[in-house]
Protein backbone atom coordinates (compact mmCIF):
# COMPACT_ATOMS: atom_id res chain seq x y z
CA UNK A 1 0.00 0.00 0.00
CA UNK A 2 3.18 1.78 0.37
CA UNK A 3 3.75 2.37 -3.25
CA UNK A 4 0.62 3.14 -4.05
CA UNK A 5 0.37 5.87 -1.67
CA UNK A 6 3.57 7.22 -2.95
CA UNK A 7 3.05 6.92 -6.41
CA UNK A 8 -0.21 8.81 -6.30
CA UNK A 9 0.90 11.81 -4.53
CA UNK A 10 3.11 12.07 -7.44
CA UNK A 11 0.34 11.48 -10.10
CA UNK A 12 -0.97 15.21 -11.52
CA UNK A 13 -4.41 16.07 -10.35
CA UNK A 14 -7.10 15.13 -13.33
CA UNK A 15 -8.25 18.40 -15.50
CA UNK A 16 -12.31 18.15 -16.23
CA UNK A 17 -15.20 15.57 -15.78
CA UNK A 18 -14.14 11.43 -16.22
CA UNK A 19 -15.60 11.24 -20.36
CA UNK A 20 -14.34 7.49 -20.45
CA UNK A 21 -13.33 4.20 -18.92
CA UNK A 22 -10.73 3.40 -20.49
CA UNK A 23 -10.17 -0.92 -20.63
CA UNK A 24 -6.52 -2.60 -21.02
CA UNK A 25 -4.75 -5.66 -20.24
CA UNK A 26 -1.74 -6.48 -18.58
CA UNK A 27 0.29 -6.67 -21.92
CA UNK A 28 -0.22 -3.01 -22.51
CA UNK A 29 2.99 -1.69 -21.40
CA UNK A 30 2.00 2.06 -20.05
CA UNK A 31 0.92 2.61 -16.63
CA UNK A 32 -0.97 4.96 -14.71
CA UNK A 33 -4.06 2.51 -14.07
CA UNK A 34 -6.69 3.80 -11.58
CA UNK A 35 -7.65 -0.32 -10.91
CA UNK A 36 -6.38 -3.50 -11.56
CA UNK A 37 -8.06 -6.96 -11.69
CA UNK A 38 -5.55 -9.44 -11.20
CA UNK A 39 -6.00 -13.21 -12.43
CA UNK A 40 -8.09 -14.33 -9.51
CA UNK A 41 -10.82 -11.25 -10.15
CA UNK A 42 -9.63 -9.50 -7.00
CA UNK A 43 -9.91 -5.65 -7.81
CA UNK A 44 -7.43 -3.60 -6.99
CA UNK A 45 -7.44 0.49 -6.43
CA UNK A 46 -3.74 2.00 -7.84
CA UNK A 47 -4.90 5.60 -8.28
CA UNK A 48 -7.39 8.00 -6.83
CA UNK A 49 -10.51 8.43 -9.03
CA UNK A 50 -8.97 12.36 -8.80
CA UNK A 51 -6.29 11.78 -10.52
CA UNK A 52 -4.99 12.07 -13.93
CA UNK A 53 -3.99 8.31 -15.15
CA UNK A 54 -2.98 7.58 -18.26
CA UNK A 55 -5.31 9.15 -20.80
CA UNK A 56 -6.79 12.61 -19.54
CA UNK A 57 -10.51 12.62 -18.52
CA UNK A 58 -10.54 8.60 -17.74
CA UNK A 59 -10.52 6.27 -15.88
CA UNK A 60 -8.09 3.55 -16.74
CA UNK A 61 -8.74 -0.22 -15.93
CA UNK A 62 -6.20 -2.82 -16.54
CA UNK A 63 -7.09 -6.66 -16.57
CA UNK A 64 -3.89 -8.88 -15.98
CA UNK A 65 -3.57 -11.01 -18.89
CA UNK A 66 -2.16 -10.88 -22.49
CA UNK A 67 -5.75 -11.20 -24.19
CA UNK A 68 -3.70 -11.24 -27.45
CA UNK A 69 -3.37 -14.70 -26.60
CA UNK A 70 -5.76 -15.97 -24.33
CA UNK A 71 -9.52 -14.43 -23.37
CA UNK A 72 -9.74 -13.20 -20.11
CA UNK A 73 -11.54 -15.39 -16.74
CA UNK A 74 -14.94 -15.44 -16.10
CA UNK A 75 -13.73 -14.37 -12.43
CA UNK A 76 -11.90 -10.87 -14.02
CA UNK A 77 -15.41 -10.49 -16.28
CA UNK A 78 -17.84 -10.56 -13.18
CA UNK A 79 -15.11 -8.36 -11.26
CA UNK A 80 -15.12 -5.94 -14.40
CA UNK A 81 -18.56 -5.86 -14.58
CA UNK A 82 -19.07 -5.04 -10.73
CA UNK A 83 -16.44 -2.62 -10.78
CA UNK A 84 -18.44 -0.91 -14.45
CA UNK A 85 -20.99 -0.65 -12.00
CA UNK A 86 -19.55 1.33 -9.34
CA UNK A 87 -17.75 3.02 -11.53
CA UNK A 88 -21.11 4.05 -13.75
CA UNK A 89 -22.75 5.25 -10.27
CA UNK A 90 -20.56 7.32 -9.42
CA UNK A 91 -19.52 8.66 -13.22
CA UNK A 92 -23.18 8.19 -15.22
CA UNK A 93 -22.08 10.39 -18.19
CA UNK A 94 -18.66 8.31 -18.98
CA UNK A 95 -18.52 5.89 -21.89
CA UNK A 96 -16.81 2.86 -21.82
CA UNK A 97 -13.79 2.20 -24.71
CA UNK A 98 -11.01 0.75 -25.19
CA UNK A 99 -7.33 1.45 -25.36
CA UNK A 100 -7.31 1.12 -28.61
CA UNK A 101 -9.68 3.72 -29.52
CA UNK A 102 -7.42 6.66 -28.12
CA UNK A 103 -3.96 5.03 -28.72
CA UNK A 104 -2.81 9.01 -29.61
CA UNK A 105 -0.12 7.79 -32.90
CA UNK A 106 0.58 4.48 -31.26
CA UNK A 107 -0.60 1.10 -33.12
CA UNK A 108 -1.82 -1.27 -30.00
CA UNK A 109 -4.87 -3.85 -29.99
CA UNK A 110 -5.26 -3.11 -26.30
CA UNK A 111 -7.05 -4.50 -23.82
CA UNK A 112 -6.41 -7.55 -27.02
CA UNK A 113 -8.10 -9.36 -30.12
CA UNK A 114 -9.68 -12.07 -27.44
CA UNK A 115 -10.75 -9.47 -25.21
CA UNK A 116 -14.84 -9.45 -25.25
CA UNK A 117 -14.55 -5.36 -25.69
CA UNK A 118 -17.25 -5.73 -28.10
CA UNK A 119 -19.75 -7.89 -25.81
CA UNK A 120 -18.59 -5.82 -23.21
CA UNK A 121 -19.63 -2.43 -24.75
CA UNK A 122 -22.95 -4.08 -25.73
CA UNK A 123 -23.75 -4.72 -22.14
CA UNK A 124 -22.31 -1.27 -21.52
CA UNK A 125 -25.16 0.49 -23.29
CA UNK A 126 -28.03 -2.10 -22.25
CA UNK A 127 -27.51 -3.91 -19.19
CA UNK A 128 -25.06 -1.87 -17.23
CA UNK A 129 -27.47 1.41 -17.88
CA UNK A 130 -30.26 -0.76 -16.28
CA UNK A 131 -27.91 -2.08 -13.35
CA UNK A 132 -27.20 1.06 -12.08
CA UNK A 133 -30.98 2.11 -12.43
CA UNK A 134 -32.12 -0.51 -10.23
CA UNK A 135 -29.21 0.47 -7.50
CA UNK A 136 -30.15 4.01 -7.77
CA UNK A 137 -33.95 2.94 -7.33
CA UNK A 138 -33.46 0.36 -4.71
CA UNK A 139 -31.70 2.83 -2.88
CA UNK A 140 -33.62 5.59 -3.08
CA UNK A 141 -36.58 3.38 -1.77
CA UNK A 142 -34.59 2.05 1.41
CA UNK A 143 -34.07 5.61 1.97
CA UNK A 144 -37.85 6.86 1.73
CA UNK A 145 -39.56 3.52 3.00
CA UNK A 146 -38.06 4.75 6.10
CA UNK A 147 -39.92 8.29 6.75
Amino acid sequence: MEATTARSSAAKARRGGVKFILLHHGGCPAGGFHYRIDTDGCIHAELDDSERGQHPRSIAVVVDGDFDTAAPSGAQLDALRELLLKLKLRFPMAELGAHRQVRGGAETTCPGRRFPMKALAEWSRTGLVSERDAVLRRDFESQYSQI
